[in-house]
């Protein structure tokens, strides 16, 4: 106290705050003034400040357009409490299959010692489906001659199904003709109800119909009737010829090709064999290119594209002329143009308009 009431004095009387010590020389010293502003800069370091959120429509945002992904509202816009409440009922819902999560023990008893639990067993249990989630029955499920009836009703009307639309089977093992063939009652008579399709008048109508299509095809598309047959070359035969006339140009440019390895050895000592026989093939094409063309058009420049500019020849030109006119200057005291000050009055104008001599007079059409 009698420390505590001495530094109150000292302070208030504008003097030094001095720490004792008894063993060593006092530490040091520094006035009320800079205490009371490393006090305050210490509160402002501590002190959390607000921050802005970034939300969508924001006017701090810089981005016009946002991905359907993007959420607008962030995690610190909804309550602590309600994402709390939301991440257990998430928790709750989820199930427990293999029972690892840990349940709240409603028993009253004393913790008794739990068995040990056979994990392999229920892993075997969870594949043959024996763990699995009962189904829930609703109260107002149809039966199922409603729900036969109404599919029957449902294909009879639209043409389509039952198979893989209304039913969850992909095959009818039973009426192999579908549907379409009968009535929407089973119990009504109707044409042909034989439920099998291999039968000797299946067999027949098959039969028919593949003959009646074949027919058509062979009318449709006739052999060799827009085809010559003395030029035409099966695919086959390309190939084959195509291939020999590959062969016969690699024996026939050997040579040259041999040279431009050899070059190319030298110039890249490190490269592989691929890449040289590559670059060799390439030279060697681009050499035989080049010979074809020289021997097309042996006159360099020579050229069957017509050359436009013997008819059709730009005759514009550019015409220079003064803006102003030729007078006497009092500030200069002789004759210049009013427009550029030039002193000449032969000289070039100062400016230019690009004239037309093929261009269309239209001063003498009346309006």
């Amino acid at each position: 106290q009698v420390c505590f009431s001495a530094t109150r004095q000292s302070l208030a009387a504008g003097g030094v705050f001095e720490w004792p010590h008894s063993k060593s020389r006092a530490r040091p010293i520094m006035t009320a003034v800079q205490h009371m502003n490393l006090k305050a800069t210490e509160n402002l370091a501590t002190k959390t400040h607000l921050k802005a959120s970034f939300q969508i429509g924001s006017t701090k945002s810089d981005r016009m357009n946002y991905s359907r992904s993007q959420k607008v509202f962030a995690k610190s816009d909804v309550p602590e409490h309600a994402r709390a409440v939301k991440k257990e009922v998430n928790r709750q819902i989820r199930p427990d299959t293999l029972t690892t999560q840990p349940s709240w023990n409603q028993s009253t008893l004393a913790a008794k010692e739990e068995e040990p639990k056979d994990l392999k067993r229920t892993l075997l249990k969870v594949r043959a489906g024996l763990m699995d989630e009962p189904k829930q029955n609703f109260k107002d499920k149809r039966s199922e001659e409603e729900i036969g009836e109404l599919v029957r009703y449902v294909t009879q009307i639209s043409g389509q199904g039952p198979i893989g639309k209304l039913t969850t089977k992909w095959f009818n093992p039973v009426d192999e003709r579908c549907l379409n063939k009968h009535t929407i009652r089973e119990d009504w008579p109707d044409w042909d109800g034989s439920t099998s399709t291999f039968t000797k008048e299946d067999e027949k109508r098959r039969i028919a119909w593949y003959d009646k299509l074949e027919d058509q095809r062979v009318k449709q598309n006739p052999i060799g009737k827009k085809v010559d047959q003395t030029s035409y070359i099966n695919p086959a035969t390309q190939t084959v010829v195509f291939n020999d006339l590959v062969r016969e140009k690699k024996l026939i440019h050997q040579e040259i090709k041999e040279q431009f390895k050899a070059e190319l050895k030298q110039e890249f000592p490190n490269a592989s064999e691929e890449r040289l026989q590559a670059v060799a093939n390439r030279l060697v094409d681009e050499k035989l290119l080049a010979d074809e063309k020289l021997r097309r058009y042996p006159i360099p420049g020579e050229s069957f594209k017509p050359n436009l500019a013997m008819t059709s020849r730009d005759r514009r030109y550019k015409e220079h002329f003064h803006a102003g006119k030729w007078c006497f200057s009092e500030i200069e005291q002789r004759f210049c143009w009013s427009c550029c000050l030039n002193f000449k009055e032969e000289s070039a104008g100062c400016e230019s308009r690009v004239v037309n001599p093929d261009a269309w007079c239209t001063l003498g059409i009346v309006k």
